[in-house]
């Protein structure tokens, strides 16, 4: 294993732990010593890659976002548009689903906003970033002739609540499955701007 691998490693160690510790405890209840222990490292080696548990929670974050990122690059390589739309919100929402551990711990993240001022700079960033994506990817689909001319900026915003809005619905309700999902929200963000339908 090489430097970076080990290091690699030991902060993957950390973040799992830390994420573990957070939801079985709490976040208040979690110490950067129980951090340590459950990631088989020293106190010192803790503080060594993090100086604080703000700091793992941020991190944890950014690792989550990471994926949420892939998914967006991976629906900009689809044939079309809306193919690439479609993509996004199917693998968006399947990512949740079956990452529960993440998902509690966004929930878990959301609600210490308000506490930590550095965490929510990073949520504000995170969903700037988010809605211009998908206004982005609605303009595209008018400069393309996919979509008719409309307010770009309404239906990213719209479709990002939706998307974050129906997580938690799917989680309670068995019966909205991940495919039934996609269509409705097909028929209510895409067909009306869709050209030609």
């Amino acid at each position: 294993m090489t430097k970076k691998e080990s290091k690699e490693k030991r902060i993957n160690d950390i973040t799992d732990a830390a994420m573990e510790i957070f939801l079985k405890k709490g976040y208040e209840n979690t110490t950067m010593e129980s951090i340590a222990k459950k990631a088989g490292i020293s106190k010192g080696g803790l503080y060594h890659h993090f100086k604080s548990k703000d700091m793992i929670l941020i991190f944890v974050n950014q690792k989550i976002s990471k994926k949420l990122e892939e998914i967006g690059h991976a629906s900009m390589e689809m044939p079309s548009v809306k193919e690439g739309l479609l993509f996004y919100m199917e693998n968006y929402l399947k990512y949740w689903l079956e990452h529960p551990v993440e998902t509690t711990f966004l929930f878990l993240s959301i609600t210490k906003i308000l506490d930590n001022s550095e965490l929510l700079k990073y949520y504000q960033q995170f969903t700037g970033d988010y809605i211009k994506y998908l206004e982005e990817a609605f303009k595209m689909g008018v400069e393309a002739g996919e979509f008719i001319p409309h307010d770009t900026m309404t239906s990213a915003v719209t479709l990002a609540a939706a998307l974050d809005g129906i997580i938690c619905y799917m989680f309670l309700d068995e019966q909205l499955n991940l495919e039934e999902v996609v269509k409705r929200f097909e028929e209510k963000f895409i067909k009306p701007i869709e050209k030609g339908v």
